[in-house]
């Protein structure tokens, strides 16, 4: 809430010192003398204050890496991208189109996918209605999860995660993890 006040406050505070320049407190009132938005700062809040608070809901798993160590934005977006990413935009926006990492993005710090397999070998997530239990991170090695190995697929950062069953019982449509169960050609 703060985040939301803050600028509208020191506009007052610099209007009342007879100081103010518009410009200043709100990137629209910049009209065509700069484009703002292109030129972004470090205070991501400024204009994306939805996915700053992320980092502080401990529910989300931005929160989870703000706590280990990666707080700061661009912990995971560079500047590079960030200044790409802005040169499109004309206003500033709460909501930001999501980007999905490709999973060699997230090994950068999470180690490789036997690392993951071996932290998650007794994972119940992937259970089945029949009880058959999958480890997440060492799915079947057959063409239709080839997609699925993809971290974004289960694992949102600044938005509650999908429970993992969700975006497998997407194929697996029996609610079973056995594929002879619907394909008879798999045996």
């Amino acid at each position: 809430m703060r985040n939301h006040i803050f600028p509208y406050l020191l506009a007052a505070a610099l209007t009342l010192l007879g100081q103010a320049n518009l410009a200043v407190a709100s990137p629209r009132a910049a009209g065509p003398q700069e484009n703002t938005v292109s030129q972004p700062s470090t205070d991501c809040s400024s204009c994306h204050p939805k996915y700053v608070q992320s980092m502080k809901n401990d529910t989300l798993l931005a929160c989870k890496h703000a706590k280990a160590g990666m707080g700061d934005c661009t912990s995971c977006h560079d500047n590079e991208s960030l200044k790409k990413a802005h040169e499109q935009a004309s206003e500033p926006k709460a909501v930001i189109r999501a980007r999905r990492y490709p999973q060699e993005f997230c090994l950068k710090c999470h180690g490789t996918v036997e690392d993951l397999a071996k932290k998650t070998a007794n994972s119940k997530a992937l259970t089945d209605e029949k009880g058959r239990t999958v480890n997440p991170h060492d799915l079947p090695k057959t063409p239709a999860h080839k997609k699925a190995g993809e971290c974004a697929n289960c694992h949102r950062m600044h938005k509650p995660s999908m429970e993992p069953k969700d975006f497998c019982y997407g194929c697996h449509h029996k609610k079973e993890f056995a594929c002879t169960s619907c394909h008879s050609d798999k045996k």
